[in-house]
């Protein structure tokens, strides 16, 4: 049988790939064909086949029937003999999960442009990649022709490892650098002035770190895959290599926690490579990407990722505690500062990421949280119950440690649940059994209670302003609370969002209103929050604003700020006990997690 090859040429200039996928034995009954629906790693419905601009199939030169019979899928008409189709896929959506192409290079994910030939996605699938001769390609897919980061062919042993690597081209920038004796490649493609030097050895040390921590690496090279734009953020895990999307300033250095930011990224992703890769959830794992797969796991996978992101850029000595426990202050700020906190559940969360996280609106605030935010939580509280209540003997180091040895190195995917259970075998049911509230609780966690174990103390404050996201003390706050974000507008300060409960709410503001003025004063984003404070406390003040063409006016009266605002104390008058526990904690080790 031979291999399904798909044939991709570039149209930079009107952002199209030209795809012709020969399959050189369909169904002679009529074969099917299908483009996913949503991208692992990525958890919405994204109707990827509303891209696909043309498509057609011929037979020994002649057209063959081809009839739509789903949104995303199509039939083949019966007959005997290789066929082949062609269609052509619109990219210009520069992220991570689709499809970009311009002048200057682009990037696929491998959904976005590969068909499904339907029951025979196990067959060996080829790849065969054409465009400009200046171009460089990058890819973790195994190469067969052509020389490297040039055009050629490549292949994989099925369809879910061929759409599970994508490809960066364009004119690249190339970094190599070696982590647990593996090749490592950093390539960039777009304006930068990245600083490679630090880059490559920064790097280093979180690949290093990560490999050490987990023991196995499940990957002979790897590849980081970055496209730069002026304020992009974004990345996506993917077998042996990552898709990472940044602002291009972030690779330069100047601004440390823009630096550090992208840092924190390619931790995360690495760090997938284990945890969603290799310990992958089975529900997820089984879907065939056509529908959503509920799952309330997801604070496992992107939860505990998240959590370790920047806890291994501490641990690799690339972060003092004092800027690790700066960003765990700012995501308490984060989750905070959400009243829909107390409307889901980190559980439900994950469930509703289909039709909520990834469609992000003005009210989200009020009656959503993020798996990623409330999970990192949640795995921090986990994290010191494990070690407080073993005297450090466990953790949830080692938590993961029993995961790779059950699942990752096993190869069995993990079981919807199972992780409350490898807890209570770990450590007892009565932390399974909080571990359980934690997830389906739709209440605040206990993490004042365990920091002060570790001799930090959680400081709440007001907010000193409306770009304020915690994580260190201010000496000055707000004295009067609108309980509405804003931006500046060619008229004024158009709101963003309104909290649920507050004094715009109270007085009948919605998000896209201009305020014009504060009791017929003009008023900017700037002068906003000035203008609020000097409204005597229990008084109202007129506000004018437009919403849409109209104007209008309503009474105002602002509160005293919440106390939202996070910072973290670390002590330095402990006893040995609690610095002992505080620096396993915080420094970790070099090797793996304890045994179990």
């Amino acid at each position: 049988m031979g291999d399904l090859l798909y044939h991709i040429t570039v149209q930079p200039l009107a952002h199209v790939f030209r795809v012709s996928l020969t399959l050189p034995e369909p169904d002679p009954e009529g074969q099917g064909l299908a483009l996913p629906a949503w991208v692992p790693g990525s958890y919405t419905i994204r109707d990827l086949a509303r891209h696909v601009t043309e498509i057609r199939a011929e037979r020994d030169g002649r057209e063959v029937a081809l009839r739509k019979i789903g949104k995303d899928r199509w039939r083949l008409a019966a007959g005997q003999g290789p066929v082949v189709i062609h269609y052509a896929v619109y990219a210009f959506d520069r992220s991570v999960r689709t499809a970009y192409l311009d002048h200057l290079g682009g990037f696929f994910n491998g959904p976005a442009l590969y068909l499904r030939v339907l029951g025979q996605e196990e067959r060996r699938h080829a790849v065969t990649l054409d465009g400009p001769e200046a171009w460089q390609v990058a890819t973790a897919l195994p190469r067969h022709s052509g020389e490297v980061w040039g055009w050629g062919r490549f292949a994989a042993t099925e369809y879910g490892a061929l759409i599970d690597h994508p490809v960066l081209m364009g004119t690249l920038t190339l970094l190599d650098f070696q982590a647990g004796e593996r090749p490592h490649h950093l390539l960039i493609q777009g304006a930068h002035q990245a600083d490679l030097p630090r880059l490559g050895a920064d790097l280093t040390r979180i690949c290093d770190w990560q490999q050490r921590f987990w023991g196995e690496t499940p990957f002979a090279t790897y590849h980081f895959l970055c496209m730069t734009s002026a304020d992009g953020y974004g990345g996506l895990e993917h077998r042996a290599s990552s898709a990472l999307l940044c602002a291009r300033d972030d690779l330069s250095g100047r601004q440390e926690d823009h630096y550090l930011r992208f840092l924190g990224l390619a931790s995360h992703e690495y760090f997938h490579s284990w945890l969603v890769q290799t310990i992958r959830p089975a529900v997820l794992g089984a879907s065939a990407l056509d529908r959503e797969a509920l799952t309330r796991d997801l604070w496992v996978f992107e939860g505990i990722t998240s959590y370790y992101d920047d806890l291994c850029l501490r641990r690799a000595g690339l972060i003092t505690p004092e800027r690790y426990l700066t960003g765990i202050a700012q995501e308490m700020t984060r989750l905070l500062r959400r009243p829909g906190r107390f409307l889901q559940s980190v559980a439900e969360s994950s469930e509703d990421t289909w039709i909520k996280l990834y469609h992000p609106h003005a009210n989200s605030a009020n009656f959503e949280i993020s798996y990623y935010n409330k999970g990192a939580l949640l795995a921090l509280c986990l994290d010191l119950s494990l070690r407080l209540e073993s005297d450090g003997a466990r953790s949830l180091d080692t938590l993961l440690a029993r995961l790779w040895q059950n699942y990752g190195r096993a190869g069995k995917p993990l079981p919807e649940g199972q992780c409350i259970d490898e807890v209570e075998t770990l450590a007892g049911p009565a932390l399974a059994g909080r571990l359980a509230g934690w997830i389906t609780d739709r209440t605040d966690l206990p993490l004042a209670a365990l920091l002060a174990e570790m001799g930090i103390v959680v400081h709440a404050r007001a907010a000193s302003g409306p770009q304020d996201n915690g994580g260190q003390p201010a000496e000055k706050t707000v004295c009067a609370w609108l309980g509405a974000g804003w931006r500046p507008h060619a008229l004024g300060a158009q709101l963003r969002q309104v909290r649920t409960g507050s004094s715009a709410e109270q007085a009948g503001l919605s998000p896209d209103d201009i305020l014009v003025a504060v009791e017929g004063v003009r008023t900017t984003a700037e002068q906003l929050q000035a203008q609020l404070d000097a409204i005597p406390e229990g008084a109202a003040a007129r506000v004018q604003f437009f919403r849409e063409d109209i104007l209008q006016e309503a009474r105002l009266a602002p509160i005293p700020p919440p106390q939202d605002t996070v910072w973290l104390e670390l002590l330095d008058d402990v006893d040995a006990v609690v610095l002992a526990r505080r620096r396993a904690w915080l420094e970790g080790g070099a090797d793996r997690p304890a045994s179990l």
